[in-house]
């Protein structure tokens, strides 16, 4: 189970790093068209949920491919509980809500699907293959203060620059009590989705 959990993270450390540099590279080019500069490209790239969320289950994976024995830091049971609901609400919320909105070609699919599908099942399979049985009900609490912190991030940064990447919390077409509903309504569903990841954590943890 180590070396297996070891090498998905290594797979998946690599295929995050590539996604990301790909979509970057792709964003760039398509706002540099428009005459931004590759700082305006930067901040516009880490506007988005789905890229920070990427950097940070990539982060993970590159730890524990390095250093698998650890289970402190980024790879501590609850920061890892925090990591796999992320990443698989990334995959749940895009290809419910947003897929549909756009129909992306060529390189731009694949990066799509990279940081989208491929990296949700990858970091999925990793988070089954490593020690489970250590998480409390609590850290579901933890874990919801990911999308918690984004929310409060995506509005703060797009009362300057006016960019809010997801239509449901976007002050500008939804009115301030809506939003509100659509946040508590996606940190719940996020707490709701912890909630039966720490149950199946803890039955791995029994079956070991």
């Amino acid at each position: 189970m180590k070396t297996a959990a070891r090498l998905t993270a290594g797979v998946g450390a690599v295929f995050g790093a590539y996604g990301l540099y790909l979509q970057y590279v792709l964003l760039y080019d398509d706002m540099a068209v428009h005459g931004a500069t590759s700082l305006e490209a930067t901040w516009r790239y880490f506007a988005y949920f789905t890229i920070l969320t990427n950097c940070f289950v990539t982060l993970v994976m590159a730890r524990a491919a390095l250093s698998p024995a650890r289970q402190t830091g980024l790879n501590a049971p609850r920061v890892e509980l925090m990591a796999v609901t992320s990443i698989l609400f990334v995959g749940l919320v895009y290809n419910l809500l947003l897929a549909s909105r756009w129909n992306p070609q060529g390189w731009q699919k694949l990066a799509d699907v990279i940081v989208h599908d491929a990296i949700p099942i990858i970091f999925a399979l990793f988070w089954v293959l490593r020690p489970h049985g250590a998480l409390k009900w609590k850290d579901a609490v933890f874990a919801a203060i990911w999308p918690a912190a984004y929310a409060v991030y995506g509005l703060t940064r797009g009362a300057f620059d006016h960019f809010y990447p997801y239509f449901f919390m976007d002050p500008t077409t939804t009115s301030i009590p809506q939003l509100a509903i659509n946040m508590a309504a996606l940190i719940a569903a996020f707490m709701i989705g912890a909630f039966v990841l720490i149950a199946g954590s803890r039955a791995l943890g029994r079956r070991s």
